[in-house]
This record gives C-alpha cells, sequence and structure tokens, in this order.
C-alpha cells in the first residue's frame, strides 16, 4: 500500500475518471432526494409530533438515509471494478500501481462523495431545524453526519468486494442486487433473528433513537459502541476487497 498511489487514483476518479460526474449526479439527487421528503412531510410530522416547533429534523433525514441509501451507493459503486477488469484496463493501472493502492483509491472516491451528500443533507436538516423555530442543535447533525458516512461507507465496502469479484457489470450488477437483497430480508425477520447482526441496516438503525437530541453522558458509551460497529463493519468487507483483488488473476 502506498499513500501516494493511493491519493493518485482517488484524483484521477474525481477529476478525469469517466465514472466521476456519473457518481456525483447520484450524489446530486440523493440530496435532492431528502429535501423533497422533508419539505412535503408536514402531514406526516403533524400526524406523529405533537410540537411541531421540536420536529427532529436530523431523525427525517437519518431515515431516508437509512431507505435510500444502500440503493445510491449500489448504483454508483457496483461497477467500480468490474467495468475496469471488463474492458482490461485494469491490467494496465495494475502494472502501474499495488493493487491494494487501487482498492483505497477507488473506495476513498466513493467515500469523499457520500461523506460529502451526508453533510449536503445534514445542512439542509439544519435550515429546516431553523426555519421551524427550533434550537439548532449542532451535536446532532455532527452525529448524523458521521453515523451517515460509516453506514453508508458498509454498502460502499460491500459493493466494491462484489464488484472486485466480477468479471463484468453485469455479474456485478446481479451479485449486488441478489445481495442487498439478502441483508433486507435478514433485517426483516426480526429482533429475534441472530441475522440481523450481519447486516448494516441493524447497526444503523441502533442509532435512530439518538438523532433526536444528542444523547445525555451517560449514552456517550453507548453512541461509541454503535458508531465502531459500524465502522468495523465497513473495515471488513473492504479488507475482504483487498484480499480478493490479491488473489485474482487479470
Amino acid at each position: 500500500m502506498n499513500f501516494s498511489e493511493i491519493r493518485i487514483i482517488g484524483e484521477d476518479e474525481i477529476f478525469r475518471g469517466s465514472k466521476s460526474r456519473y457518481v456525483w449526479l447520484f450524489g446530486g439527487i440523493f440530496i435532492f432526494l431528502c429535501f423533497l421528503i422533508m419539505h412535503y412531510s408536514t402531514s406526516y410530522l403533524f400526524l406523529f409530533f405533537s410540537n411541531y416547533g421540536g420536529i427532529p429534523y436530523t431523525l427525517i433525514s437519518y431515515q431516508v438515509v437509512l431507505l435510500i441509501g444502500p440503493f445510491m451507493t449500489m448504483i454508483t459503486s457496483f461497477d467500480i471494478v468490474s467495468s475496469e477488469t471488463e474492458t482490461g484496463s485494469i491490467r494496465y493501472i495494475l502494472s502501474k500501481v499495488h493493487r491494494s493502492s487501487f482498492i483505497l483509491g477507488k473506495f476513498f472516491f466513493l467515500f469523499l462523495v457520500f461523506t460529502s451528500v451526508s453533510f449536503g443533507i445534514a445542512l439542509i436538516s439544519l435550515i429546516y431545524q431553523y426555519s421551524a423555530g427550533s434550537a439548532l442543535q449542532f451535536e446532532s447533525i455532527i452525529l448524523f453526519w458521521i453515523s451517515s458516512s460509516l453506514y453508508l461507507g458498509c454498502f460502499i465496502g460491500i459493493f466494491i468486494f462484489i464488484s472486485t469479484l466480477s468479471a463484468n457489470n453485469k455479474i456485478s450488477f446481479t451479485m449486488s442486487v441478489v445481495f442487498l437483497g439478502i441483508l433486507i430480508f435478514f433485517i426483516l425477520q426480526g429482533n429475534e433473528s441472530y441475522l440481523k447482526y450481519i447486516t448494516p441496516f441493524y447497526y444503523g438503525i441502533k442509532n435512530m433513537e439518538f438523532m433526536k437530541g444528542f444523547p445525555v453522558e451517560s449514552e456517550y458509551l453507548k453512541v461509541f459502541e454503535s458508531l465502531l460497529s459500524i465502522f468495523l463493519y465497513m473495515l471488513v468487507f473492504l479488507s475482504m476487497s483487498l484480499v480478493a483483488i490479491k488473489r485474482r488473476d487479470f
């Protein structure tokens, strides 16, 4: 692994990569969808929140991220490696940089995009919170940003791993859809099923209780444990991608 190579791969994806505009476009669509849901959620808010001045907009935003985020990350990352494999360009790239640098550069590019998306959604939540006359809770916004970024990072890691294993984009997309469907099936089994522990949904949902307001001091440990769990989940799939790229013949 070489940090300069990782930077070069990441910068190439951001500034010169053919996929860069496509990824940023869907990132913008993601932000716009969150804006629409918050803007037209008045009826929902009146039904479920008696104190309209204290609406937890961070909670609404986080629910949108939990539901839509996995699909957005899949659309933008399922072909991040398989497209290079399909065209054969990966052989040229890997002759210039280490395999681990190639994967990490791709990952950090996508992670940067969705971290920026999470930040944009956090700003929209802050604006709506201010317009509703609520007290600005910057701690909750920061917690939302970190939680959302790590949660989306889990799915980026998953789809990069699948893309690394795939010979072409069709196989990668099919495997990504199937795998995402399996994760959704696992989380729908309910709290009594142990299968929930192998899905990022479970760890993302755990943070919902903190989005209504920043937790009191006695709950700091719970926040740390939850964020650490999401980070470790992301790290596991990223490590699996690094192992997979080293074992593949191109």
